[in-house]
């Protein structure tokens, strides 16, 4: 249906387009090959794998064409042959010849849209990332279509499309070693917004999100462990500006998802028909977020909050992690005629309401950017965040970072030459618990880096270097410490009359444990990059990743050589 709407669209709005202002094209289309190359010894040694397809062609097409001051058509098409980017049983499906043009079209790896656009409403074609809020959906693409109409002050969005394509099961294999494929069912997704806006002032609505699997999509069965699901989402938005700087931000939603929809219908939880009938399996539970606060120009604070149900489970956001409570005082402010940014927040996650041995961690994110003068600026960032269920549960989870970062930076000149000195220092300490032994495991990292960049008034040349030192240590009964050394020199240089540029840069590592020392890595890379029309850019990358284990690895001396190959054309609509 898709192949016959695209031309039909193209053709209308051309013809249109020739009864009215002249066209105007901008954006651009570019095509490029990929090339991946491995190499290991001894012969057959499996401790590397290969990460990428070894051959890939990408495309892209990107224009938007402007008919009239009210009417645009934006074009998006980026695509590849091979069915992924990474180096797996799907990539062995072959080139563009694998995939029918269903499977082609709707495979997440390319990207098909035509957005044709009049004043503020949208006509929505192909992939799209739809945002409607933040416990409705927005983090999942979608192969469909859709509008997004906004006549006057009303809203009134709707998508519907294929979110996951059905994937076959495949066993794992010993010989040669092969992870197989778990597989899924086919999924479509639907959503709905309704409601006003007012840009600056509010926006109400009524948000509709609903996902779900179709049983008879696979020509193979699945694993027992894999169920069809079917979730659905309803969420009330509201959000008021008002005079003098005060804001209130809103929004409560209710969730129901179903683990099999294989199970028989049930009355102990209630239906939410015609959107979704509850079965055996069914799961209903709340959610809901309130902000409020004053933003000034230079100044902004407030308090947020979000509660996540333990069965808050929304397909428009699969990744979502329920059964929580967070809290925090959120800052913004310039000060010192503003050569001082402070972004600052702080509060307390609690997870796992819903169990007797509740979690709680501490919430809080630092920006604090200070300009003191012309020579010295300083940067300080800490940030902790994670997710924590109490050892012995069902999820049994933990994983907890917290991060400080300190990055002064000096610049100073003469007549001949500007100097760049950054010195940067970051600590991570990071618990995670496993999810099968109950063991949790510490790391605690250190990273310390200097980097230099001299810019010479006179010299075409512009190098740059640095100098890097990891240490990380896991404690008993792990016991693993982990150093690492690394020295990295870049050159760049532009070709005559603004052609382009070329870059280059060498690193050197050098690692070491406490169980085995002395591995090396080199990468070698060089970029290039030269107009050779003024519309018409050609680049090529090349990189070698060589890497020698000494003890670390069995056999001893093993090592690999990783290379990757990128060359292509890009044309610019714009002028």
């Amino acid at each position: 249906m898709i192949k016959f709407i695209i031309p039909l669209l193209l053709f209308s709005t051309v013809a249109l387009a020739q009864k009215k202002a002249p066209i105007t094209v901008g954006g651009n289309i570019g095509a490029g090959y990929e090339g991946y190359g491995l190499s290991r010894n001894p012969t057959g040694w499996v401790g590397y794998t290969p990460r990428r397809p070894y051959n890939q062609f990408r495309f892209n097409l990107n224009p938007t064409i402007q008919f009239s001051k009210n009417f645009s058509l934006p074009l998006n098409f980026n695509f590849v042959t091979k069915p992924t980017n990474f180096a797996g049983p799907l990539a062995g499906l072959g080139s563009f010849g694998g995939q029918n043009f269903w499977q082609f079209i709707t495979n997440p790896t390319n990207n098909f849209s035509i957005n044709p656009k009049y004043k503020n409403s949208e006509l929505l074609l192909g992939t799209q990332y739809i945002n409607y809020s933040n416990l409705s959906t927005g983090d999942v693409a979608v192969f469909g279509a859709g509008v997004d109409l906004r006549p006057g002050t009303y809203l009134l969005k709707f998508f519907t499309g294929l979110s996951q394509q059905p994937i076959n099961y495949i066993a794992p294999t010993l010989a040669p070693p092969n992870p197989g494929i778990p597989g899924a069912y086919r999924r479509n997704n639907w959503m709905l917004q309704l409601g006003k806006e007012q840009e600056g002032k509010y926006k109400v609505a009524f948000n509709f999100s609903k996902g779900y699997d179709h049983k008879l999509s696979l020509t193979s069965p699945l694993p027992t462990t894999i169920k069809p699901q079917e979730g659905f989402t309803v969420s009330f938005l509201n959000n008021i500006t008002f005079k003098k700087g005060w804001f209130l931000k809103s929004e409560v939603a209710q969730a129901f998802f179903t683990r099999n929809t294989n199970d028989a219908n049930t009355l102990l939880v209630k239906s939410f028909e015609p959107f979704i009938k509850s079965k055996t399996s069914t799961i209903r539970d709340f959610a809901g977020e309130l902000a409020f606060g004053k933003k000034l120009k230079t100044f902004e604070i407030g308090l947020s909050s979000k509660y996540l149900g333990p069965g808050f489970i929304t397909p428009g956001y699969p990744f979502m992690q329920p059964d929580r409570l967070d809290y925090t005082l959120n800052t913004k402010f310039t000060a010192w005629h503003n050569k001082m940014n402070i972004i600052a927040s702080a509060g307390q996650r609690i997870n796992n309401l819903s169990t007797s041995s509740k979690a709680a961690q501490f919430l809080g994110n630092l920006n604090w950017y200070t300009q003191f003068n012309d020579k010295v600026n300083l940067n300080i960032t800490y940030n902790n965040f994670g997710f924590t269920a109490p050892s012995g549960t069902a999820f049994n989870v933990k994983n907890v970072s917290n991060d400080i970062g300190i990055n002064p930076t000096f610049t100073w000149s003469n007549t001949t030459m500007i100097n760049l000195l950054s010195i940067s220092y970051n600590y991570s300490k990071y618990d995670e618990r496993d999810v099968l032994t109950g063991l949790t495991t510490t790391n605690q990292s250190h990273i310390g880096v200097v980097s230099y960049v001299p810019v010479f008034f006179n010299k075409k040349i512009t190098p740059d270097f640095s100098l890097m030192y990891f240490y990380n240590r896991i404690p008993p009964p792990t016991a693993v410490t982990t150093t690492l050394l690394t020295f990295n020199a870049g050159m760049g240089y532009p070709f005559p009359k603004s052609k382009g540029n070329l870059k280059a840069a060498l690193q050197y590592t050098l690692a070491s444990n406490n169980i085995a020392s002395g591995n090396n890595n080199i990468i070698a890379s060089l970029n290039v990059e030269y107009k050779l029309m003024p519309k018409l850019l050609w680049r090529t990358f090349l990189s070698s990743n060589y890497v020698q284990y000494q003890r670390s690895f069995t056999p001893s001396g093993a090592n690999y050589l990783e290379s990757q190959y990128r060359t292509g054309f890009n044309y610019s609509f714009s002028k």
